[in-house]
């Protein structure tokens, strides 16, 4: 297994974005991907792979594993665009 790689920078970073589907100012970063970021039962995927969302928001994801109103294709779909967005724009920052 990959060891998931771990950032408080990043993490703040993610934070200080916009809501993945609200663009209200994100509290919080939540984990998108266990598997693709080395995680597994019990341990939180890649700090990389983390998407910024409200904290009403991320209640609503890990409660229904869905955004109202999209489908849990249409929320998986918006989150992996929102994890390229941010590492896009940190890359783009240059750190």
């Amino acid at each position: 297994m990959i060891s998931p790689h771990r950032s408080k920078k990043h993490l703040a970073f993610v934070r200080s974005l916009a809501c993945a589907f609200c663009e209200h100012p994100a509290e919080e970063a939540h984990h998108h991907s266990r598997k693709a970021g080395g995680g597994g039962v019990g341990i939180k995927g890649c700090d990389l792979l983390t998407v910024p969302l409200c904290a009403s928001h991320h209640r609503e994801l890990h409660k229904r594993g869905e955004v109202h109103p999209y489908g849990p294709v249409e929320t998986r779909e918006v989150l992996w665009k929102s994890v390229a967005l941010c590492l896009r724009a940190r890359v783009l920052e240059g750190t």
